[in-house]
């Protein structure tokens, strides 16, 4: 055994195993905090990454529906890039722990793209203006409904400083987003803020999701083979056409029954003569002394 083998020389777990220990709330947290980090190197909006991966409803009507799930990835503001990675951490630990980092991720990569989808119908319909987006919080109010639903009643401090119900602070955050995707012209000079139009999707999204009791993992899992049962071939035997004999043929009487019969006797009666030879009489069992008694029987007929 070498040196290396021993306990005492043992290293403790390499970075790539404490890598992999990490929960996909983390992955999701540190991909998008490098990604903000790319956008801030030559401006926020400005940036190469957010010309190309953000919600623009004039190029994804022409093809570029990537930006469904990048636009997922970036943000405007180190205030937003804060406020969601924030809750993303809250509440993705527990649901995370809860629905496994597969299905986790889909479900907050999902509840991202049908909020941008639920934005991008609601400007086709003409209810918001065209616009260019950034950030997760569609898939930040995806995952917040879900995890009002499981846990309503834990607490939680709304703004830090009010303690509430998570149930109320879901009431409340679709209450506002309702009231601000409501306002119209009278109150603002413009079009309502398209960015609560996909804070509601994302909450649809969340509510379709607990409550249909849909799963991802499903589409995945492998479905077992069905057995495949062996057929049953009906065999049937050719019937033999009768010939007819020719005319004048000896008929030759079929053997009686009582004949074979006695030839099985016979038969058994040589088994039981031998085993009295080498062993005795006294070895024989009641049904082969039955046996030497019918045969007996038959020979005193035949003698007759």
């Amino acid at each position: 055994m070498g040196i290396q083998d021993r306990d005492y020389y043992r290293e403790g777990p390499s970075f790539l195993d404490r890598v992999s220990a990490q929960g996909a709330t983390v992955w999701l947290i540190a991909v998008t905090c490098g990604v903000f980090f790319g956008q801030m190197l030559t401006g926020v909006m400005r940036s190469p990454l957010t010309d190309l991966g953000a919600f623009n409803t004039e190029r994804i009507l022409d093809g570029e529906v990537w930006r469904l799930v990048t636009s997922v990835f970036l943000h405007g503001g180190i205030f937003h890039i804060i406020f969601n990675m924030f809750v993303l951490y809250f509440a993705g630990q527990r649901l995370e722990a809860e629905y496994g980092s597969r299905e986790f991720v889909l479900v907050y990569l999902s509840g991202g793209v049908f909020a941008n989808l639920f934005r991008l119908c609601a400007q086709v319909a003409g209810l918001a203006a065209p616009s260019v987006a950034v950030g997760a919080s569609g898939a930040i109010s995806a995952l917040l409904i879900v995890y009002a639903f499981h846990w309503p009643h834990q607490r939680v401090l709304f703004f830090f400083v009010i303690p509430m119900p998570v149930w109320l602070l879901a009431v409340l955050y679709v209450g506002l987003d309702a009231l601000g995707a409501l306002q119209v012209e009278v109150v603002r000079g413009n079009r309502a803020p398209v960015g609560h139009l996909a804070h509601l999707g994302g909450a649809f999204f969340g509510l379709l999701y607990y409550q249909s009791g849909f799963e991802f993992r499903k589409l995945f899992a492998r479905r077992p083979r069905a057995r495949v049962r062996p057929k049953l071939r009906v065999i049937t035997p050719p019937v033999e056409e009768e010939r007819p004999e020719p005319v004048g043929a000896p008929v030759q009487a079929a053997p009686r029954a009582n004949e074979a019969a006695d030839e099985q006797l016979e038969a058994k009666l040589d088994a039981v003569l031998e085993k009295v030879s080498k062993y005795g009489q006294e070895s024989l069992t009641p049904e082969e002394r039955e046996i030497l008694f019918r045969a007996s029987e038959l020979y005193k007929k035949r003698r007759k």
